[in-house]
């Protein structure tokens, strides 16, 4: 399995686990309106009233579609990358590289992967 590959199932995963908490937020909202508590017997109480649904589903954020990935020229990364570096944190950066399986970023060919990469370092935190 390549990368990239499994860049793509963890993006599924994310988004199937997005679809999933909204779905059981929607449900806890129709089943136990007003936070109230369970039966005793562990049956959810039977709204009241029923309460509105909305006639669209809730969608992922819009961050995590493919379309919205941001392309990254090997410019653009390797001036994030060295950005980091420079602050302190080049063996995370190394460590971004090697679990992509890569030694250095001149060997990323995959613009979804360059992608991957920047978000991973963008996420280390300068404080």
């Amino acid at each position: 399995m390549t990368m990239n590959d499994k860049q793509v199932l963890v993006d599924v995963a994310t988004r199937v686990a997005a679809d999933v908490s909204a779905f059981a937020s929607l449900l806890q909202d129709i089943l136990l309106p007003d936070g109230e508590p369970d039966d005793s017997d562990g049956t959810a109480k039977a709204p009241e009233e029923q309460p509105r649904v909305p006639a669209e589903t809730p969608k992922a954020p819009e961050e995590q579609t493919p379309d919205a990935v941001k392309k990254y020229t090997y410019e653009e990364a390797r001036a994030v990358l060295a950005e980091k570096s420079r602050n302190g944190f080049r063996a995370e950066v190394k460590a971004i590289l090697t679990g992509h399986g890569v030694k250095q970023l001149s060997d990323v060919r995959d613009p979804a992967l360059l992608a991957a990469i920047v978000a991973e370092a963008e996420a280390i935190h300068d404080g």
